[in-house]
């Protein structure tokens, strides 16, 4: 018996399933309806201290890149948009539930959390850089690309010690290491969460796909997280299981990537990876000490 495609396929029926919580649920409803005001949305949001300290955070941060220092919550929603203030409800309501979760003690908790973060911020410099507009899509996909290990660590602790164990003998990702013991992975049981708790199908496309970026709907979204993905295991930031070796040159993401904008004729690739690995690295000093 597979017992990864026996979760898979009664993950809807898990009495103890995580939550999406209901203040998210709500500002994703007001987003997405035209007759909203910020001033709705910040009636929702102002009932929970930390998610307006994390929206007041994140405007205030270089990635939104916004020219005043912002103090008030509706400032912040006003200036940073519906669908901006939508992501980083998601995020943080994301990252606050994982911490809160009964995880065993053979999954480095704060390790995965730094990961999907680590990755949710690479996503976006990459973005940033080649002046990619996904609404900040990448920054949440990236983050939330890794939500189907915390079924495995919920659900199958035995399966993902098992997955561990295979991927660091054989020098494998994560991914290749279940694919190979169970044909069926992470990303799928994260696809399905998401997909139970409603989240938009942008987000869904880079859980799914975001190690077979050629496979989705948004190729270059996916691939701006997959790429995302390797460049913070290469940089040290968290850990999620992947004991494999990369070339970026090589990578399919990166591929993607430079093809679909053409990447080659706009800016010297040399200079371009550079200064990307120097953006990540003073993002790791702001926010990863725990490394130094």
């Amino acid at each position: 018996m597979n017992r990864l495609k026996e979760l898979y396929d009664n993950l809807e029926h898990i009495e103890n399933l995580p939550a999406f919580p209901a203040i998210a649920f709500e500002v994703i409803r007001l987003t997405r309806n035209s007759s909203s005001t910020s001033k709705d949305i910040e009636k929702v949001i102002e009932k929970d201290p930390n998610l307006v300290s994390q929206i007041l955070k994140m405007a205030n941060s270089s990635f939104y890149g916004l020219s005043r220092e912002v103090n008030s919550l509706n400032h912040a929603i006003n200036l940073l948009g519906f669908v901006q203030v939508e992501n980083i409800v998601m995020i943080s309501v994301m990252l606050t539930s994982v911490k809160k979760l009964p995880l065993h003690k053979h999954f480095n908790r704060d390790k995965f959390l730094e990961h999907s973060f680590g990755c949710g911020v690479t996503a976006k410099i990459i973005a940033n850089m080649l002046n990619l507009n996904f609404s900040s899509a990448e920054f949440s996909g990236g983050v939330m690309h890794d939500m189907g290990k915390v079924l495995l660590d919920l659900y199958a602790p035995d399966i993902l010690d098992e997955i561990l164990e295979n991927a660091y003998k054989k020098g494998l990702s994560f991914y290749d290491s279940e694919m190979e013991l169970y044909n069926i992975n992470h990303s799928l049981l994260g696809s399905k969460l998401l997909s139970i708790w409603g989240l938009p199908s942008e987000i869904m496309d880079v859980v799914e796909y975001h190690h077979r970026p050629m496979d989705a709907s948004n190729k270059l979204l996916v691939s701006t997280v997959h790429v995302a993905d390797l460049l913070t295991y290469s940089e040290g930031i968290g850990f999620g299981g992947n004991y494999a070796k990369f070339t970026l040159e090589e990578d399919e993401g990166w591929k993607i990537i430079k093809d679909e904008i053409e990447l080659s004729n706009k800016i010297d690739l040399e200079l371009f990876t550079f200064r990307l690995y120097e953006e990540i690295d003073t993002v790791k000093k702001l926010y990863f000490k725990g490394n130094e």
